[in-house]
């Protein structure tokens, strides 16, 4: 007996040891192993929904790895070192989204891009982190209770980005920006009163709303509620997407043997409707799997938000949770026609460099919020 005690003590410190040191490397192991195993998955799908392309697959890789790498390092950053600068940086996104309209890049559809050369990127992606956590950061700047004004003010912001997203065109990211900003001030006791009167504006002013739509936007709300009526045109994406997904089953018709995908029936497959590959090649089964990862993602972030020891930190973490979700829902709602098509990558698995560093930078932060906490 006394030989063995000091064995087991030892195995269990030198357990004890490494379960220590990987919690202080990762901060958040199962967050972390979480996101590279979707990450991972990601590329793999890409290539399928991409014809098997290997540049895009490899392109992507390298925006992984930065994103991956800008993680980590802000993941180490103490939130004092970056709160306050977050009501500044908020101008600097502004001027994005005015110079993406004066200045659009040459070669693309819509004036939604950047092109430095190096490096193309959509400004809307940047705002779209910058928005909420300047809203906490603004918000929560002192111990203060918020007045009128600086609910004006917040509001004012929020309204303008979306409006000069919504004018690229982009429907879907200025919808998602809008919430994105929104949840923050609701968060932080948005006056009822105020909420309730808004909600009568927006209601009155629909019409004016939808006659300010473009048509091609127009025919895509009209396409949701009735996608047979033009198979060949509006309604062919939705069409194709819901066959896809349906006839992958429980299983899947296996990697790389989606008919739908592999043969391009499925337009912006590597994109858009990349939720569309993962149902037909790996079935209710995959798409399970990979909803029960988005929901630990979910989880573990929310999880952060409720332990958060500033007001900030819960804002903060708790709108990149929920902009995290809103994402994830619009896209799958939109390939299997619940929702209007409106442009919304699935997150992490996409093609969009843009989007997979925003979204790991997001986790960034998120992981910097839990550092803070105490073990």
């Amino acid at each position: 007996m006394s030989n063995k005690a000091p064995l087991d003590y030892q195995l269990n410190t030198s357990f004890g040891t490494r379960k220590f040191t990987l919690s202080k490397l990762l901060i958040d192991p199962i967050l972390v192993f979480s996101l590279l195993t979707i990450l991972i998955f990601g590329l793999f799908v890409l290539f399928s929904a991409s014809g098997q392309t290997v540049v895009m697959v490899m392109k992507q890789s390298i925006y992984v790895a930065i994103g991956l790498f800008l993680m980590f390092f802000i993941s180490r950053l103490d939130q004092s070192v970056y709160k306050s600068f977050f009501m500044h940086l908020f101008w600097f996104g502004l001027i994005l989204l005015v110079w993406v309209l004066l200045f659009p890049a040459e070669g693309y559809k819509t004036d939604r891009w950047i092109d430095l050369g190096f490096i193309s990127f959509q400004p809307s992606e940047v705002i779209r982190l910058l928005l909420p956590l300047a809203a906490a950061s603004y918000l929560t700047r002192n111990q203060k209770r918020n007045t009128i004004k600086d609910w004006v003010v917040v509001l004012v912001a929020i309204l303008s980005s979306s409006f000069l997203i919504f004018k690229q065109p982009d429907l879907g990211t200025a919808l998602i920006v809008l919430a994105s900003g929104c949840i923050p001030v609701f968060l932080a006791g948005f006056p009822l009163l105020i909420l309730i009167i808004l909600i009568m504006v927006v209601i009155i002013s629909s019409p004016f709303l939808w006659a300010s739509l473009t048509p091609y936007m127009q025919q895509r709300v009209i396409t949701l509620f009735n996608p047979e009526s033009d198979l060949l045109g509006a309604g062919w994406n939705i069409s194709q997407s819901k066959t896809a997904i349906g006839s992958g089953g429980f299983w899947g018709k296996g990697y790389l043997n989606g008919t739908q995908s592999q043969l391009d029936f499925i337009p912006e497959s590597h994109s858009d409707f990349i939720f569309s590959v993962i149902g037909e090649e790996f079935g209710f089964l995959g798409i399970f799997l990979l909803l029960m990862l988005y929901g630990i993602i979910l989880y573990r972030v929310f999880k952060i938000a409720l332990n958060s020891s500033t007001e900030f930190s819960r804002l903060a973490a708790t709108s990149i949770g929920f902009i995290f979700l809103i994402y994830i829902w619009i896209n799958v709602s939109m390939t299997v026609g619940t929702l209007p098509v409106v442009g919304v990558p699935l997150p992490l698995i996409s093609q969009g460099g843009t989007s997979i560093l925003i979204h790991l930078v997001a986790f960034g932060f998120v992981l910097s919020m839990k550092r803070r906490q105490t073990w």
